[in-house]
């Protein structure tokens, strides 16, 4: 039985541990600023990000990986006959998809899932993935246990302001205004692969963010698979307030493994600083 690669787009934010750990590749999607790209997680990290927003008021942006990097990068890894599945970024979100899928036609004995997610709500269904692969399964039966489970992942995020998104273009400048003047911090739910907005919190973020895991665990309680979950965030948030999300989180629902991360790029380029995010699969 041929071996079977777990791989996935920079969006999801596997921890360079966790990839190590479960033998899970990444490829990255391109970050421009200005007239430079960059390759996301490879020569360009969030602190880049800031720095270039602070000095230009400009934002960077994002763009998917080509066809053909996706064809070179199936290429090396079916080399000796191992099968992939591709763990792809949200086709709702990006081209990455699409051109994953037209590479994989090309090459062969690769099987491109839309994760119909972003984040590390991506991460814990590649992980979920490597382990199928651990236990023998072949590409067909993960790619059909994926399909299942991608409906299964909560993947929401709590932002502290909205001037990334209306930056952006997610957003309009009166909506934007009035969130911040009204000290607005608004959930973001991905819901069948698109982003749309959920609760509306107010007043001091850290006590938002608490509330946030509050109201998140008790809307799931009896469905959450307590394998593990994501504590993620971009800068901006300090350690004592994680630490006082992971107390919450594990007040709440007893999960075996509790993963703190930073985001990459991506979602960095769209959401900005103290942005917080608790993803976990239901059962």
């Amino acid at each position: 039985m041929s071996r079977t690669i777990i791989s996935t787009d920079s969006p999801a934010d596997v921890p360079p541990a966790l990839c190590e750990r479960y033998g899970i590749r990444v490829i990255g999607l391109h970050v421009a600023l200005g007239d430079k790209s960059f390759t996301d997680g490879v020569d360009i990290g969030p602190d880049d990000l800031y720095a270039y927003y602070r000095a230009t008021g400009a934002l960077p942006k994002t763009s998917a990986v080509s066809i053909a990097e996706y064809r070179d990068f199936f290429c090396a890894l079916t080399a000796d006959g191992a099968d992939v599945v591709h763990v792809a970024f949200s086709s709702r979100l990006s081209a990455t998809y699409q051109n994953a899928c037209l590479a994989a036609g090309e090459v062969g004995r690769v099987h491109v899932v839309d994760s119909k997610s972003l984040t590390t709500g991506i991460a814990l269904l590649c992980i979920y993935a490597a382990e199928l692969a651990e236990a023998g399964k072949d590409a067909n039966t993960i790619v059909h246990e994926l399909e299942y489970r991608r409906e299964k992942a909560v993947t929401t995020f709590l932002l502290d302001k909205l001037e990334f998104l209306r930056k952006g273009g997610r957003c309009s400048a009166l909506t934007a205004l009035g969130a911040n003047v009204l000290g607005i911090k608004p959930q973001i739910v991905m819901r069948d692969g698109a982003l749309t907005v959920g609760k509306k919190y107010r007043g001091r973020l850290e006590t938002c963010q608490l509330q946030y895991v509050r109201d998140l665990l008790a809307e799931y309680e009896g469905r959450i698979d307590l394998s593990r979950c994501f504590l993620s965030h971009t800068a901006g948030v300090s350690d004592e307030q994680l630490r006082a999300l992971q107390r919450e989180v594990q007040r709440h629902a007893k999960f075996r493994e509790v993963f703190v991360s930073t985001v990459g790029c991506t979602i960095t380029a769209h959401c900005g600083e103290r942005t917080f995010t608790l993803e976990f699969l239901c059962k």
